[in-house]
């Protein structure tokens, strides 16, 4: 009878990996995959962050954004509704700077959070599901159409630097510079602003959007 407990509980422990885990984000994105249209768009839609969440999470420069991301978040969260519509395997692991299987926008949305914030990215048979994810202490949110949101933000000043911007990938010359016009921008910081596009024209102009 005790080895048969002992047994139980380690498969219990197997079939719940630690809350804000890479594991458990796999675990829980697996639910969600190739679910009914219904349970999909519950799921999708309950990773938005609030107001609160949003500013408790992200960097200071990044927290006026909130307003554009909720707005934006339906039409933003739609490919990944569609993605999900397909069963298979899910992958997921840490987020971090110069992970060369980042998307390009996955890459810019590291800036976003403080320096080692647990962030996830996941993928689906191979393929990336195209979000950053934050759990916040009882569930999983997840930033999306954030960096569309930035790079309009940039284009509004000068639209030939946003370009430039959108080169950045996930380690390279270019995205320390991209980078600068990023955070100069949402500060309001005109002459880094200036410096960072002319620095971007010699780092990214050779590099692939």
């Amino acid at each position: 009878m005790r080895v048969a407990i002992l047994v139980a509980v380690a498969a219990c422990h197997r079939a719940s990996p630690p809350a804000g885990t890479p594991e458990h984000l796999a675990a829980y994105l697996s639910t969600v995959a190739g679910a009914d249209p219904q349970t999909r768009d519950h799921e999708v839609a309950s990773w938005i962050l609030d107001d609160a969440t949003w500013r408790a999470t992200v960097v200071p420069s990044y927290g006026k954004l909130w307003a554009g991301y909720s707005q934006n978040y339906g039409a933003a969260s739609a490919p990944i509704f569609n993605q999900l519509k397909t069963r298979g395997t899910i992958t997921a692991r840490r987020h971090y700077a110069g992970d060369p299987r980042l998307t390009p926008a996955e890459a810019r949305l590291r800036w976003a959070l403080p320096v080692q914030y647990p962030s996830m990215v996941a993928d689906l048979n191979g393929a990336p599901i195209d979000a950053v994810f934050v759990y916040d202490g009882a569930r999983w949110r997840a930033l999306l159409g954030v960096d569309a949101l930035v790079l309009d933000e940039i284009r509004s000043r000068d639209p030939a630097c946003a370009e430039l911007v959108a080169r950045a990938g996930a380690d390279n010359e270019c995205t320390a510079a991209a980078w600068a016009i990023t955070d100069s921008a949402l500060r309001d910081d005109t002459a880094g602003f200036t410096h960072g596009c002319a620095l971007a024209t010699t780092l990214c102009a050779n590099r692939s959007p």
